[in-house]
């Protein structure tokens, strides 16, 4: 210490001297040697040096410094601190030793004269209170350090919400404030129930990988009554338990820790709840002083509040990002409902359902599946499949960019409903998934289209929503997306099946718009056709009515005069005329009982040989008509049907094929015997159902009746058997007639189990009609001799 008139007194530091005597770096044991002695008497103490020797050395050579002589005398003070605090009695205290001085003189003087032994505890004093002030400067700066640190993770919030950057800020403190060698923090999770080990330090290395299998409480009953039943710290030395009462907090992803010297166990407690605990251990005993304590449980008491922060600032930002996504899901969903109900055509109004889906769902294929009238299988109507352009084209063998042509291609997926797995499923509840196996099963019994479908489009987990209107199935949504294991979340699934439940209300409102188009239509048609009838009609009831008023009167004024020949003639043209105004009453009177009463019609079946109705007919014809009459029928064909209803069916026929050819034409007739299977039917007139009930091999008698007319345009030859209706060439011609004929034919050969068609137009060259009935053997009583055909009939 050194001190002058121009600079304040200031410390120097000078370098150690090495000494036998009290080396630099020596530890000393209270009570050992001549400062172990000051420090544990707490007094000065002046000796010489042979009484050093003898108290302290006895028994040791001292080896100094040649250049440095031996002590005579030693002068040890202690250090004192400064502070001397009065107990409770009102007496001092025993001053705490900071250290020990020792002076010693190498010269003879006898001992330390006064002024030394005045001046040494003054600068004992000194020296304790400059070590004071560096001790109170260094408790500054620590505590200054760990105010800022405090502050950082203070703010940390809301600068982050990242849990790990702010166990990392808690641990960096740590480290700063006190020595560890590990940290462990465990949390709670009170939505739930579950315990999670998250951050963890194992010997001043970071654990990376923490297992994300959360524990429940009954796993870790220590740590859940320490934290959550009794909400206290903890503070022991593990190496001094006899028993493992805390073995369950001192192992796990943090290592074994049952050997270290103090462990250290503090609350994350946020006012009366308990979010975890913050774990420490040290190598060293004692380690956690009461002071540091405090400042680790303000530490704790942060880092939770920010914990809290930014829990409740998540969830707040995930109401946010949920409430975003409903507003967008609503916003979408309203879109996808106003592109299906914007249209009333269903075909348009099934393409934007199973488009705007896809895109909602952001799934690669959606298809539309309708059931079927019969309600056995599921048809496709609509399919999306933006990313697979041309796919289903390509797994059906079919290529082509008409789009008539590509809706007829899907409408070829055909899967099977009743008594299938669809079936049950859809009873079971609102969707469902078919996996890969599911899917396997399904096309085993599905058709060719069905199957194909199924197959190479790669499902592994498709989502089937039923559409219903009301409690009634309408269809199928498929959605998928291929070589993908895809489950759909509940808000996709609520927001689906609302969409459904809304496209089902549109089609049904797009089903009565159509079925109202085309009533509207049919009444417009019907319209027509009464104003064409009435003109029709009255045309034709006004030409045998004019010839039978002209030759009546013609009879009338030439009675007296008229020959037998003339007379023979005028009546048989009124005759005919009448005939033909009585045919067109009775074709109108047929058609009005038909309408009412619908297919029932009043039949008498009976065995009919079809040799003598035709020959009948032909008779009755014949008179009216100029062409010639061929017959190709073997005699021993009979046939289950109405006479009288057989006899109307050919003799309209024939009188159809006579009026629409020319007067030196021919006109054939022709029949045989068959099985139903082998008639040549339209497709619009096959009935698969009736097919397979009675059989293809069920007998039948296959009528045909040819024509040289000038034949029925393609477009007019299905709208032929409707009422009222007549081939357009045929207004412009004289040939004469209702429109109810093939209507009228038709009917009666469906009321006895057969069919009347078209077989066969050609403009210019002639027409044929054919029907067939079924099969009879003859009665016991007639043979196959009763009739005999003759070759032709003019």
């Amino acid at each position: 210490l050194k001190s002058s008139l121009e600079t304040p007194e200031e410390l120097e530091d000078i370098a150690p001297q090495e000494s036998d005597l009290f080396p630099v770096g020596t530890a000393y044991p209270m009570g050992q040697d001549l400062i172990g002695y000051t420090w544990r008497e707490g007094r000065s103490c002046i000796m010489q040096h042979e009484s050093y020797i003898a108290s302290f050395r006895r028994g040791r050579q001292i080896c100094q410094q040649a250049d440095l002589p031996l002590p005579t005398w030693y002068f040890a003070l202690p250090i004192q601190d400064p502070d001397q605090a009065l107990g409770t009695q009102g007496k001092k205290r025993q001053p705490r030793a900071l250290g020990v001085v020792v002076l010693y003189q190498t010269t003879q003087m006898p001992g330390f004269h006064l002024k030394q032994r005045q001046e040494a505890p003054v600068f004992s004093e000194r020296m304790a209170l400059y070590l004071q002030n560096h001790a109170l400067r260094r408790a500054r700066r620590r505590t200054s350090a760990s105010m800022q640190r405090l502050q950082q993770i203070t703010a940390s919030f809301p600068a982050t919400v990242n849990l790990a950057d702010l166990m990392e800020q808690a641990y960096q403190f740590v480290t700063e404030v006190l020595t560890v060698s590990s940290m462990l923090v465990t949390l709670f999770d009170r939505d739930s129930g579950k315990i999670y080990d998250v951050f963890a330090i194992r010997d001043g290395k970071r654990v990376e990988g923490l297992p994300a299998q959360a524990l429940a409480p009954q796993e870790r009953p220590v740590w859940w009554r320490i934290t959550q039943q009794e909400k206290r710290s903890l503070l022991f030395n593990p190496t001094q338990l006899e028993t493992g009462d805390y073995d369950e907090l001192l192992q796990g992803i943090w290592g074994d820790q049952r050997k270290t010297e103090s462990f250290l166990l503090l609350p994350l407690k946020m006012f009366t709840r308990v979010l975890g605990s913050l774990c420490l251990t040290c190598t060293y005993p004692h380690a956690f002083s009461h002071e540091e304590v405090q400042v680790l449980e303000t530490m704790v008491q942060i880092m939770t509040v920010s914990m809290e922060n930014a829990r409740l600032y998540e969830r707040s930002r995930l109401m946010l990002r949920k409430a975003r996504q409903r507003e967008e899901s609503l916003a979408a969903m309203n879109s996808a409902l106003q592109a299906v109900s914007a249209v009333l055509n269903l075909g348009e109004m099934l393409d934007n359902f199973v488009k705007v889906v896809a895109n909602l769902v952001q799934a690669e294929m959606c298809v539309f599946f309708q059931l079927s009238a019969d309600k056995a299988e599921l048809v496709a109507q609509a399919l999306y499949a933006p990313k697979s352009k041309g796919k289903v084209d390509e797994i059906l063998l079919f290529q082509s960019d008409d789009k008539e042509k590509h809706a007829e291609l899907i409408e070829m997926i055909h899967l099977p409903f009743k008594g299938s797995l669809l079936e049950r499923l859809v009873n079971e509840g609102s969707f469902f998934y078919l996996d890969a196996p599911m899917v396997d099963e399904l096309a085993q019994v599905s058709s060719e289209g069905g199957m194909i479908f199924l197959r190479e489009t790669h499902i592994q987990k498709m989502i089937m929503i039923p559409v219903q209107y009301q409690t009634e199935l309408v269809g199928i949504l498929a959605i998928h997306t291929p070589r993908q294991n895809r489950v759909f979340r509940p808000e996709e699934i609520g927001i689906l099946l609302a969409i459904c439940s809304q496209t089902a209300s549109a089609m049904r409102n797009g089903q009565l718009f159509e079925q109202i188009n085309e009533a509207n239509a049919e009444l417009q048609h019907m319209n027509k056709l009464k104003d064409e009838f009435i003109v029709t009609a009255s045309h034709e009831l006004r030409t045998p009515l004019s010839a039978i008023s002209g030759y009546a009167s013609l009879l009338k004024r030439q009675s007296a005069r008229a020959t037998p020949e003339q007379v023979l003639r005028f009546a048989t043209r009124i005759m005919a005329s009448t005939q033909q105004l009585s045919a067109l009453v009775a074709n109108m009177t047929d058609a009005a009982n038909m309408d009412a009463l619908g297919k029932k019609l009043d039949v008498n079946i009976s065995a009919v040989q079809v040799w003598a109705a035709a020959q009948v007919a032909v008779s009755m014809v014949s008179i009216n008509i100029e062409q010639k009459v061929s017959m190709e029928i073997p005699a021993d064909l009979w046939v289950q049907c109405d006479p009288t209803l057989l006899r109307q069916v050919i003799i309209n026929l024939l009188d159809n094929a006579a009026k629409y050819s020319p007067p030196d034409g021919a006109i054939k007739f022709i029949a045989r015997a068959t099985t139903l299977a082998e008639v040549p039917l339209p497709e619009e007139l096959i009935d698969h159902a009736s097919l397979i009930e009675q059989g293809g091999d069920l007998p039948v008698v296959l009528v045909s009746v040819h024509d040289e007319g000038e034949g029925i345009q393609p477009e007019e030859q299905q709208r032929i058997f409707e009422k009222f209706v007549r081939a357009t060439r045929s207004l412009t011609t004289p040939v004469r007639g209702s429109g109810l004929g093939l209507y009228i034919c038709r009917r009666y050969m469906e009321a006895m189990g057969g069919k009347l068609w078209l077989e066969q137009s050609i403009p210019g060259e002639g027409s044929v009609f054919s029907f067939y009935l079924p099969r009879s053997s003859p009665p016991p009583e007639t043979g196959d001799e009763q009739y005999e055909p003759e070759p032709d009939i003019s």
